[in-house]
């Protein structure tokens, strides 16, 4: 084969980009006195509420772009999942109380419903900076 011809076999490592198989690190650290961490800033949100009713639904796809999502039922408790799978029952959504704030840290899918009847739910959520503009 060529050189410079290109290769698409998804088994080649060099394709997939894999890390090689080694015990060494690419650059020996040595930590020596405090090491401290500090939370990268955001640079982006959105705001809604939303009628919410007793089906669940997908209010937010999955996004690794987001920091978190803040989720505030008001006036009645909601429940909450993070897959379409939890919400083929409601024993399987977690139920929070009204008025009390919710914050997603994870960036999977969450789906919402309301315990009983229809209720209001404020998303707050913040997106990771994704560089200088």
């Amino acid at each position: 084969m060529p050189a410079n011809e290109i290769r698409l076999d998804a088994s080649d490592l060099e394709v997939l980009q894999a890390d090689p198989d080694t015990t060494e690190p690419s650059v020996l650290v040595r930590q020596d006195g405090v090491f401290h961490v500090q939370t990268l800033p955001t640079k982006q949100g959105a705001t809604k509420t939303v009628p919410v009713g007793t089906t669940p639904t997908r209010y937010l796809a999955a996004d690794h772009r987001r920091a978190s999502a803040k989720l505030l039922s008001i006036g009645g408790n909601m429940l909450i999942a993070f897959n379409m799978a939890s919400t083929g029952d409601p024993s399987r959504m977690a139920e929070w109380p009204a008025n009390l704030q919710y914050v997603c840290t994870s960036d999977s899918e969450v789906w919402l419903a309301a315990k009983t009847g229809t209720v209001a739910v404020s998303i707050i959520t913040e997106y990771w900076a994704t560089g200088d503009r």
